[in-house]
């Protein structure tokens, strides 16, 4: 099993991408991130086992509460550059300036990093310890607040060095750099505490998986340097360039936190105790088992769709979208069935402890709005990829708004099923607004195909002739049809050119 890494992007001259190598580059690259997506999932699950068993259900919600805050963090000190570094870096090599990938891939592990250590130096010395106490009324979590920040350091690097590899389409290193390192590193640690019999608090987990994670992260960096090295070539970036597409980015991860993934255990530790936010982590957890086939897919796809829009090529990128959704929704949908029928028995489990069942309808809740996004395909990253950071920007801040006001309302009257509703009604609402503006931007859909005909169409087998023949009817059809542009009018989606970007991008 192999991956297409940077030496088959790194050449000088630009590599239109045809219909059958991006199909091949969906599959290889999935392969890589499905064989790593498994391992981690059973890691998780040993990971949860073990949590389970050395600390109580409030130890466990400072454990979250503290990732969370550790999350939240990360994203301020980013700045948008993990994500911007994927466009740039694929944008770069899709048209032939190596150059221009290797400033770019420096510029945002330079800043990022740099404004990760600030951040992490500035909650660690009063003001995270003040929000936990006064908003959290936990001294617990207040005592773990150094290591946190700590953590928020080591979460931005890696970030940053995953997103790199991803964007030089290294599907391989992504992966390994991403969560099998620290899941391994994890689990064997805790794996070790228990069979020892020693005694593990909630400092004590958090110190572990911190660690765990910046020891991912420095192995990333120094073998990610090393392909930099090897981009000798045309162009160059400046650090503005990258900021003024980073900054939308950044809001919009900090808005999709703000959408359920992770804020919602701190508005409901705001209102309820570490306890009951303990239940809802643990259902939270587990709803990863929903959006894996499509994490596969989103690790691979965002470097394509720079790619095919830099190149213009929309019907490739309409039917790989469509495809790699269709092919994440089936399974989603069938692990959602489990936990509908099942999810007692499988929170009880997991954690060990017969407590958790009563997370059970937070677990269907959850997993509910998280079927729709899986659902709705790759709206969010197309509109990243392809110069709409804004306009993704604003719809999740939108959404963003409706969580944290539906949220605080569900903690207050509900408790943690309020939340976990106003959660995926949050994420409903979100994945609808950017299905439509991809729509009317791009001219095309991102969402699951209703037929199994067309996704069999996408992937079936074809021999010389039938690729071939495939390739030139793309010709053909382009050459008929007009420019990507001349698509867009037609399909009242009146997009960017991809040669300078859209509104969003422009300098000002």
């Amino acid at each position: 099993m192999t991956s297409r890494g940077p030496e088959t992007s790194e050449a000088a001259s630009p590599n239109p991408l045809s219909l059958r190598s991006v199909r091949r580059r969906l599959l290889e690259g999935s392969a890589w991130v499905l064989g790593a997506r498994a391992a981690s999932l059973a890691l998780g699950v040993v990971i949860a086992t073990f949590l389970g068993r050395l600390l109580t259900t409030e130890e466990l919600g400072v454990y979250a509460s503290s990732f969370t805050l550790a999350l939240v963090g990360s994203a301020l000190a980013k700045l948008g550059l993990d994500r911007a570094v994927i466009r740039f870096v694929a944008g770069a090599l899709g048209i032939g300036e190596p150059g221009r990938a290797r400033s770019a891939i420096r510029i945002a592990l330079g800043l990022g990093s740099a404004a990760a250590v600030v951040l992490g130096a500035i909650v660690a010395v009063g003001p995270g310890q003040a929000l936990a106490r006064s908003v959290f009324d936990s001294e617990a979590l207040a005592a773990a607040i150094p290591l946190a920040a700590g953590w928020l350091i080591a979460i931005a690097i890696q970030s940053l060095t995953v997103e790199s590899f991803r964007g030089l389409s290294a599907f391989n290193y992504a992966t390994i750099f991403d969560a099998l390192i620290v899941d391994s590193v994890t689990a064997a640690t805790f794996a070790a505490v228990w069979v020892a019999g020693n005694e593990m608090s909630a400092r004590g987990a958090i110190a572990v998986s911190a660690s765990a994670t910046a020891f991912a992260a420095g192995l990333g960096v120094a073998v990610l340097f090393r392909r930099v090295r090897a981009l000798a070539g045309p162009g160059t970036v400046r650090a503005g360039e990258m900021l003024h597409v980073g900054w939308p980015l950044m809001i919009t991860n900090l808005a999709i936190l703000l959408l359920g993934s992770g804020v919602d255990l701190l508005i409901l530790g705001a209102f309820r105790p570490q306890s009951e936010v303990g239940l809802y982590a643990a259902a939270s957890r587990l709803v990863v088992f929903v959006v894996t086939p499509f994490v596969v897919f989103s690790g691979v796809i965002p470097p394509i769709i720079a790619e095919l829009h830099a190149q213009g090529k929309m019907r490739q990128l309409e039917r790989a979208l469509r495809a790699g959704a269709t092919l994440a929704g089936i399974p989603s949908f069938l692990v959602l069935l489990v936990f509908l029928f099942f999810g007692p028995w499988v929170l009880e489990t997991v954690w060990s402890r017969p407590i958790y069942r009563e997370a059970a309808p937070i677990l269907v809740a959850l997993s509910i709005g998280r079927l729709v996004a899986v659902w709705a395909g790759s709206a969010g990253v197309t509109l990243m990829m392809t110069g709409n950071q804004r306009a993704m920007m604003v719809t999740t801040l939108i959404s963003a708004a409706f969580s944290v006001g539906a949220g605080i309302t569900g903690a207050a009257l509900y408790g943690a099923i309020g939340v976990a509703v106003a959660t995926a009604a949050a994420q409903v609402l979100q994945n609808t607004m950017q299905l439509i503006i991809v729509r009317r931007r791009l001219g095309v859909w991102t969402m699951i195909h209703l037929s199994p005909r067309e996704l069999y169409r996408y992937l079936r087998p074809h021999g010389r002739r039938g690729e071939a023949a495939e390739d030139a009817a793309e010709q053909v059809a382009e050459a008929l049809l007009g420019s990507p542009e001349d698509d867009a009018q037609a399909g009242d989606a009146a997009g960017p050119r991809p040669e300078t970007g859209s509104d969003d991008d422009r300098e000002p």
